[in-house]
């Protein structure tokens, strides 16, 4: 089974440090790996519309409306980290004009539904490939403070870019294409 510890270790293995037990147990390697990891996994999350971290939720309108814009505005969920798509309908059709500002997305719409990635913090809901993408970007950031080597992040960063390479490339793969809608040469025959 898969742990935070688990990916912090196998980061710091990549780079010949030493294990850790846990992360507050208090060593260099533990407290360093404590407050980049969570850092770090929500800023790899923010980089791609991941399929395990994406959901889909109708938003609540707010009571309080922005000064001028827009007609409404919605809380966004304390788990967003990116929107994928905002549609004024539940079948996900047709694009809506929005902006986020802060911890808010307004829009002219009366309803809103939001597929957006969210943060996951259940490490065994990720897939292998994004756990290994982790603690390649780990490494890198941790390589400098405890192996005191600026080759080994290099090193580190090669490896990151392909590992989250393949990534993605899993992850689309177990995607089906959205459709295009129809073009205006189809709609005028």
């Amino acid at each position: 089974m898969a742990s935070e510890v688990g990916i912090c270790n196998s980061a710091l293995v990549k780079i010949g440090a030493s294990r850790i037990v846990a992360l507050d147990e208090g060593s260099k390697n533990a407290n360093l790996c404590g407050e980049l990891y969570p850092k770090l996994r929500d800023d790899l999350l923010r980089s791609h519309t991941w399929n395990f971290a994406t959901v889909r939720a109708k938003l609540a309108q707010l009571a309080t409306t922005p000064e001028f814009g827009f007609a409404h505005e919605y809380q966004l969920p304390s788990d967003w980290v990116r929107t994928v798509s905002v549609h004024d309908n539940d079948a996900g059709a047709g694009a809506v004009e929005y902006r986020i500002e802060g911890r808010k997305l307004r829009a002219s719409a009366g309803e809103l539904y939001l597929r957006y990635v969210r943060v996951v913090t259940d490490v065994n809901e990720m897939p292998a490939d994004f756990r290994e993408a982790l603690a390649l970007l780990l490494a890198r950031d941790v390589a400098v403070p405890i192996a005191q080597s600026n080759a080994l992040r290099e090193s580190m960063a090669d490896s990151f870019r392909e590992a989250l390479a393949r990534a993605k490339s899993t992850d689309a793969l177990e995607d089906h294409p959205e459709s295009l809608p129809p073009g205006s040469w189809v709609t005028v025959r």
